[in-house]
């Protein structure tokens, strides 16, 4: 699976060069972060283009892997992930059930997605909610920080395994997300950088359903099959789940 569920969440617009930036207060963080939760909370619906970073722990000789996609979201808790390479596969999440389609493999793994959304990164940025300093130590990276973008580290108040520290790039002019950067605690790295953000009035609902290609075998999270009651059954949890 490409794709890392505990930095799923990011978008970015602008990436702006290296600068000084002045250090920030507690009540300019404070600002800063009211600001992106009004932002986000008028956004309904947007799509935007996705570039993803990973960067094993263990196998820093290889370098970054790098995969591309188009993201869908919509409120609440609906989301799409559409990857173009390296490999063709579509991720799609809504409230209750998440799933994974590998084109090359015909094969669907379906599973709950409780545990996806219940991260604080996904709170902060999928329901605008910003209330980051609950749960992290939050400050702003000087050195990392422009004129035009406030770069904000966070440290998490609790143990998280997924999470040992992250960073989240905040355009100081639209106050939407920039980017976001998590390291866990083995070392490894993920990034995702989003381009062309397009808020939206809506989206099409069947984007956030199960649609089985032909042939194609659906598979629970212990890698057991479906029956085609099963299926059916699930097809009709999903859709009553959806946007609710």
């Amino acid at each position: 699976m490409r794709l890392s569920f505990s930095s799923l969440f990011a978008t970015a617009l602008l990436l702006c060069s290296p600068g000084a930036a002045p250090a920030a207060s507690a009540r300019s963080i404070g600002q800063i972060l009211s600001k992106t939760e009004a932002n986000y909370q008028g956004i309904h619906a947007f799509t935007a283009v996705f570039t993803q970073k990973t960067v094993s722990a263990a196998a820093t000789s290889l370098g970054a892997q790098v995969a591309e996609g188009r993201l869908y979201y919509a409120k609440p808790r609906q989301m799409r992930w559409e990857y173009y390479k390296p490999e063709k596969q579509v991720f799609v999440a809504n409230n209750r059930f998440a799933w994974l389609y590998s084109e090359n493999e015909n094969r669907i793994t379906a599973f709950n997605a409780d545990k996806l959304f219940a991260s604080p990164l996904a709170s902060a940025f999928f329901d605008g909610a910003m209330r980051l300093r609950d749960h992290f130590s939050v400050t702003l990276d000087s050195a990392l920080s422009t004129p035009q973008t406030a770069v904000l580290q966070l440290k998490p108040l609790h143990r998280d395994p997924s999470i040992k520290l992250a960073y989240i790039w905040i355009d100081r002019r639209s106050f939407l997300i920039s980017r976001v950067q998590t390291k866990d605690l083995l070392g490894n790295t993920n990034e995702i950088t989003l381009s062309s953000f397009t808020p939206r009035t809506n989206l099409n609902p069947a984007l956030f359903l199960l649609q089985v290609p032909p042939k194609a075998g659906v598979y629970d999270a212990n890698g057991r099959m479906l029956t085609p009651a099963q299926l059916k059954q699930l097809q009709l949890n999903i859709s009553s789940g959806a946007g609710n």
